[in-house]
């Protein structure tokens, strides 16, 4: 039994030397081949290229001016006049409540107007033939002018106008609906601009500034716009700074509401070298990356500026410098390489 076991351990032991003799001679195989013909590397050649950076926010949008139509009485509903995606003009009739509406209180206005109408055209006549004085017509005057405003008041009571030009993008009651004083009955937006509103931090807001190119996407439509207004001191409910946009909607695609993806471009440059992240490594000299140079890898120190995934060089390299982007990791000064495409 002993001798059987012996003659498996020899075996075992020789294939063992055989696969690491195998492994040693690839080994030096491909090592020679380095040597002989170069590390194989992928290269991008040096080209400038246009280069931004954008801050990511996500906010609610709404027309650029928005106001609400409410009821200034409460009561009945009679008649709605518009529909969502109407547009209607300042001071358009948009509800109406019933003429005997008790809190319009039309008769009694209507009834102190025709009165004082009546007294004041009289007294213009006996003005006119000297019967009374300037300082008698001028206060009936003001009598008739205040029954005037007084029916007037009720009249917009009674008639709910539209407070801004612009589109209905809701309406909140119908026909035969009751309401209470104050309730919203519809919202009328100016959407050929969209506005939003987001907060931002210290590190954030440092670099946002009035002026600024901006984009917003909502439901694949994209809107451009920018920045108008960057806050100078923080909001301490909210512990942050306030910045508002301003975007174009020319064809009332996106809608008042809806939530949106914004993104706030801080930083462009039109001739930029870029380099990916991956690719910049460091030693106790700085920052560097591996260029070649006559069939040779040479580290080429570098300084960069922004970073959005690729670095922004800003010292350090030129156009048409030959930049090692792949195999960088098995070469080092000096090494041979080979360009594989």
């Amino acid at each position: 039994m002993n001798f059987k076991w012996m003659i498996l351990f020899v075996l075992t032991m020789l294939l063992f030397l055989g696969c690491s003799k195998k492994e040693e001679i690839e080994s030096k195989n491909m090592e020679q081949i380095y040597k002989e013909d170069g590390i194989p590397v992928n290269v991008v050649e040096m080209q400038p290229q246009e280069y931004s950076v954008e801050l990511p926010f996500t906010a609610t949008l709404s027309g650029l001016r928005q106001s609400a139509a409410t009821a200034m009485i409460g009561g009945r509903i009679e008649k709605v006049h518009v529909e969502v995606g109407d547009y209607v003009k300042k001071d358009q009739v948009m509800f109406e409540f019933p003429e005997d509406a008790p809190a319009g209180q039309l008769t009694q206005a209507t009834s102190a107007f025709d009165l004082a109408n009546s007294t004041y055209q009289r007294m213009q006549n006996l003005y006119e033939k000297g019967g009374i004085s300037k300082q008698d017509l001028d206060g009936v005057e003001t009598q008739y002018k205040v029954a005037e405003a007084n029916l007037d008041a009720v009249m917009q009571m009674l008639k709910v106008r539209a407070p801004i030009d612009g589109y209905v993008i809701t309406i909140n009651v119908r026909e035969t609906d009751g309401v209470h004083g104050e309730d919203v009955l519809a919202v009328v937006s100016q959407t050929k601009q969209m506005k939003a509103r987001i907060l931002t931090t210290e590190d954030e807001v440092s670099q946002i500034k009035k002026g600024q190119k901006a984009t917003v996407i909502w439901n694949d439509v994209l809107l451009n716009g920018e920045v108008t207004e960057v806050a100078m001191a923080m909001d301490f409910a909210t512990r942050a700074f306030g910045v508002d946009l301003v975007f174009d909607n020319p064809d009332n695609l996106c809608k008042a509401g809806v939530i949106g993806d914004i993104r706030i471009q801080t930083y462009k440059n039109k001739n930029a070298l870029l380099v990916p992240r991956k690719n910049v490594m460091n030693d106790e000299n700085g920052s560097f990356v591996y260029v070649v140079l006559d069939g040779k890898a040479k580290k080429q120190f570098v300084v960069s500026g922004h970073d959005n995934g690729d670095l922004e060089i800003i010292k350090g390299l030129k156009t048409g410098d030959i930049v090692i982007v792949k195999g960088h990791n098995m070469v080092h000064e000096n090494s041979k390489v080979n360009v594989v495409k």
